[in-house]
């Protein structure tokens, strides 16, 4: 019998060693705001993010240096995003094209992809990692339809920037507002969005075959989305004006500032050595 010519390895993935990715859309020329790209990082791996992954389109230069900054730390990761035509024609900087770029490029190395925006912070009730969360609520199934949960929908919530600050107190008030970091500043929330409507997600990559930016659009065979209720988990989403889907009532909502004790100082610290080595204006 002759050995075979040509021989193909055949490699099957090990378990994933990143717990958590989070997706951004594509970054362009408007956004500048360092310190609220800051408080997104340092948020995100407070609450169990191991990987940021952002898509390059033309990121200003002082953006651009805070993200390679992190990139030589391993913690994100830049990708270049061109697109073949002006970006007024397609959705928000090819935004459907990027998600399903991330989403899929984590197979057999995230558990988890967390897709938001950077204006946009899931905030957990309890102390508690999005991993935890999602370890907790997903691989679990729907007694009604026999399907295994494959994604966590968290519902949307806008917070007033245009506001003024809140008068709630807290220890670390003083040193927030001198370092900026305005999603402790300001604490007033419309009422909470419905499920689909600016909702976000957190997919097993595996489980997804089409998504939407607010929803799933199509599983693969036996998965289903689980609603997160705002009870457990919250999307603060953070707006310079006022977003008419925004939902009255409005009211008080301090849940991020009992976070302040242990986030205040990991972003303070974090925003100093931006500043000083790599002259970072803050």
């Amino acid at each position: 019998m002759s050995s075979p010519l040509n021989i193909l390895p055949v490699n099957y993935p090990g378990p994933p060693y990143n717990n958590l990715t989070r997706c951004y859309p594509a970054i362009h020329g408007n956004f500048t705001d360092v310190n609220t790209l800051v408080t997104a990082l340092e948020t995100g791996r407070y609450f169990g993010t191991d990987k940021f992954v952002f898509y390059n389109y033309s990121i200003p230069e002082q953006v651009n240096k805070v993200l390679l900054q992190y990139e030589r730390e391993g913690i994100v990761e830049m990708r270049k995003w061109k697109l073949p035509f002006p970006p007024l024609e397609i959705h928000y900087w090819g935004q459907m094209a990027s998600s399903h770029d991330c989403v899929f490029s984590q197979l057999g190395i995230a558990k988890y992809v967390l897709l938001a925006d950077i204006d946009e912070i899931i905030v957990p009730k309890n102390n508690i990692s999005l991993v935890a969360l999602a370890d907790r609520r997903l691989n679990t199934i729907n007694p009604r339809t026999q399907n295994v949960y494959g994604a966590l929908m968290f519902q949307n919530a806008f917070f007033a920037l245009y506001e003024k600050e809140t008068k709630y107190v807290f220890p670390e008030k003083e040193i927030a507002k001198k370092f900026k970091l305005r999603a402790f500043l300001h604490t007033k929330r419309s009422r909470i969005n419905p499920p689909k409507s600016r909702s976000k997600l957190l997919v097993k990559p595996e489980a997804v075959e089409l998504l939407h930016v607010h929803i799933i659009v199509k599983f693969r065979p036996g998965w289903e989305t689980y609603v997160v209720n705002p009870n457990v988990a919250l999307m603060h989403h953070y707006r310079e004006e006022y977003d008419n889907q925004s939902l009255s009532p409005w009211r008080q909502d301090v849940t991020f500032i009992k976070y302040s004790s242990s986030l205040v100082p990991k972003l303070t610290k974090r925003l100093s050595y931006l500043q000083h080595k790599l002259g970072i204006q803050i």
